[in-house]
């Protein structure tokens, strides 16, 4: 009898915990993205100022509680020091979301190649990977086709999506972190 009230608690109770990690080139938008997630889910969220959001040194964390689902986010920073450090969470990942700074077309090249090196790992081929296009209502921001061609990733074998967004002003903050797992 215990076993049969525990598995009905546990299914109707029990929050879901899944793990997003975040990561991308040093001032891409990572953290400002991540706010504005927590801006969306969070009643009463007081979110950072913008102007105030400073380069990443370490992690940030992140919870957004939705219904039975926990989602927590893994704002890691992006500077080159750093990224040696990535892999260590992706076996824990449920979703990565790789952020792309639009803007930033002479870094295209070395984007490219860290995002490759991503999604060689053998933990990220087997989750969904978002790609958010950042900066994209900025002028002569690239398209997300555009980043799309330039990552050149064939090889993905779960769900890979590219979606411009804006994580200074919110546009399709929403659709990217409820959906992404589900």
């Amino acid at each position: 009898m215990y076993t049969l009230s525990a598995g009905i608690w546990e299914t109707f109770f029990k929050k879901k915990d899944y793990f997003i990690v975040i990561i991308g080139l040093d001032n891409a938008g990572k953290t400002t993205f991540l706010e504005q997630t927590k801006s969306h889910f969070l009643k009463d969220y007081g979110m950072l100022n913008p102007a105030k959001i400073t380069t990443t040194v370490g992690l940030n964390i992140g919870k957004v509680v939705l219904n039975n689902t926990c989602l927590n986010f893994w704002d890691l920073g992006g500077q080159e020091s750093l990224r040696e450090l990535w892999p260590t969470y992706f076996e824990d990942a449920n979703a990565l979301i790789f952020v792309v700074d639009a803007t930033r077309r002479d870094l295209f090249s070395s984007i490219s190649h860290v995002f490759k090196e991503v999604m060689s790992n053998e933990f990220v081929q087997e989750i969904p990977v978002l790609v958010a296009v950042n900066k994209s209502e900025m002028e002569g921001a690239a398209a997300a086709a555009e980043v799309r061609t330039i990552l050149q990733d064939e090889e993905h074998r779960a769900d890979l999506a590219v979606l411009p967004v804006s994580a200074l002003e919110g546009t399709n903050i929403e659709s990217p972190s409820a959906t992404l797992l589900f």
